[in-house]
């Protein structure tokens, strides 16, 4: 009773005024009833630094803090964020399970920084404030005023503090561990975009390949454009799928529709089953043409510039680019690289994501430009002269937007000091964000760390998953009781049970298998069913 009628106190400006960053305001202290799903809590909607940029926007960065006023756990959570965020993280899910929850939508709001010459709701890297503020300013001011407030309402400052996060989310988590690490005990970062902009110059690259596939093999939109998602059928992806499994399915010791030793599965093993398939005439159902094996190898094999230098990444040959489950086909993998098949229109994700990379991550912004100009700048971008753009700076972005986001430092001592914890995890075929980028990355800061990561940072590979979630795997689970058990009692995950969201890809009713801390591999163990998580180890 007595924090039901502190609630709406938290609004004064007495209380605001005391808080740890400067132009905080809240909008609203509102006490809000017990629900079927939600327990009753003081919610607190704020914004931090309300300003005009510098191309005449108004700006500020949004919060929402939701306390438990009788089932808190003691316990702070935030949420992190998706794509180019511009929407309000909200994780209610969190709060229902005792949790104090913040989320923010990292400094611009897409309902109103939405310029449609500035690349629609990219056009908030025009202002440099604003780039910062998503890099990474956002959630670092965020935590200490949601930390502030739990304080104050409470009474007491929250005994353990955690971040989850997937995609960008994964990026603000591992923002937490390396520049901000004196926030978060315990960190769950999946798929982390360690190196935000390149992802996106990933995606310029397979655009310019699989439109000069479509070129060539004659494949136009009604509009001229040349029809991207067109390139590979549903059953093209299935056959490719299909290829990789005869590949290396069985190089983990068990036939079952999972390419478990991802180590193995190398572009050697792979391309000579891809041979088998090439059609030996005119492209049938049965077989891939000889151009579409060649562009997605080259697909695989990463962006590089006109002299041959690696500019991202390569990507991981994994079996979830296809799949059917009954009689619909996995859509997951294509969706960021090719669009679906019988789209009028190019609707690849990695297209959608152009203006992001011309406006947000390019320095200076490439101005003007609008999300109808993805495809034409998408086509146009010169691999020789671009790339370094995401590592300049200027008198007005006097920080680079590789400087502002990247996440890949590798001495994490002062997150490992203060006795913090990280989680994180990855599809072997997602399409967004290469996962060999990623186990680079952990094997440099393993190296780094004393060859002792694993003490108090584990990464989980999921065969078969796309970005996140989806595709031909065991995509469902939840790190963050795990990770609370690793914080507080020092209990460390040494495996993580997951569910198949979708087990049709596998014929199945279930299935649940164990994710292994990276390098560890799932094994059967010989006996029983192959669709229970208990007749398996990692090793």
């Amino acid at each position: 009773m007595e924090l039901a009628a502190a609630c709406p106190g938290l609004g004064n400006a007495a209380v605001t005024a005391a808080l740890p960053v400067a132009k905080t305001t809240v909008s609203a202290a509102t006490l809000v009833a017990a629900t079927s799903t939600l327990p009753e809590h003081c919610q607190i909607d704020g914004e931090i630094n309300r300003r005009t940029g510098i191309d005449g926007q108004s700006y500020a960065i949004r919060f929402r803090l939701r306390m438990p006023t009788a089932t808190w756990n003691g316990r702070f959570f935030m949420g992190g964020g998706g794509g180019t965020n511009g929407t309000l993280v909200d994780p209610t899910t969190r709060l229902a399970q005792g949790y104090a929850t913040v989320g923010t939508d990292g400094g611009h709001d897409n309902a109103i920084n939405n310029v449609a010459n500035a690349g629609g709701t990219s056009s908030f890297g025009v202002d440099p404030q604003a780039r910062v503020d998503f890099a990474y300013n956002a959630y670092d001011q965020v935590t200490q005023v949601g930390k502030a407030l739990v304080d104050r309402f409470y009474k007491q400052a929250p005994k353990y503090s955690y971040f989850a996060g997937c995609s960008e989310g994964g990026r603000e988590g591992m923002l937490m561990t390396q520049r901000f690490p004196q926030h978060y005990d315990g960190v769950v970062a999946g798929d982390p975009v360690l190196h935000i902009p390149l992802g996106p110059m990933a995606g310029l690259y397979t655009t310019q390949l699989f439109a000069g596939l479509a070129v060539r093999s004659g494949l136009k939109l009604a509009n001229g454009e040349p029809a991207i998602g067109k390139t590979y059928s549903d059953a093209d992806l299935l056959l490719m799928r299909n290829t990789v499994l005869a590949a290396c399915d069985s190089l983990d010791g068990l036939a079952d529709g999972i390419v478990d030793n991802q180590s193995a599965c190398t572009p050697e093993v792979v391309n000579a089953k891809l041979a088998e398939v090439q059609c030996a005439g005119a492209k049938a159902d049965s077989c891939l043409s000889a151009d579409q094996i060649e562009t997605m190898k080259k697909a695989y094999a990463g962006p590089v510039n006109s002299q041959g230098t690696p500019l991202y990444s390569d990507w991981q040959w994994d079996a979830g680019m296809g799949g059917l489950s009954g009689t619909t086909y996995n859509p997951s993998w294509r969706s960021w690289w090719l669009g679906s098949y019988a789209s009028a229109t190019n609707n690849a994700t990695k297209l959608n994501f152009a203006t992001a990379e011309a406006v947000i991550y390019t320095t200076p912004p490439m101005l003007p430009i609008s999300t109808a100009d993805s495809l034409s700048y998408s086509l146009g971008y010169n691999f020789d002269t671009e790339p370094i753009k995401l590592y300049t700076s200027t008198s007005t972005y006097t920080q680079s937007t590789a400087s502002m986001t990247f996440t890949d430092a590798l001495d994490l001592s002062a997150f490992k000091g203060r006795g913090g914890k990280l989680m994180m995890y990855q599809g072997a075929s997602d399409s967004s964000v290469s996962i060999n980028d990623t186990l680079r990355w952990y094997n440099a800061m393993n190296v780094r760390m004393g060859s002792k990561a694993q003490d108090f940072a584990r990464m989980f590979v999921v065969p078969g998953m796309a970005h996140c979630s989806g595709g031909p795997a065991t995509d469902s689970f939840d790190m963050l009781p795990q990770l609370v058990n690793w914080v507080e009692n020092g209990i460390a995950p040494d495996s993580v049970t997951a569910l198949a969201s979708n087990p049709g890809y596998f014929n199945v009713a279930s299935r649940a298998r164990p994710l292994c801390p990276y390098p560890k591999q799932a094994r059967y163990k010989g006996n029983g069913d192959i669709n229970d998580a208990a007749n398996f180890t990692c090793q």
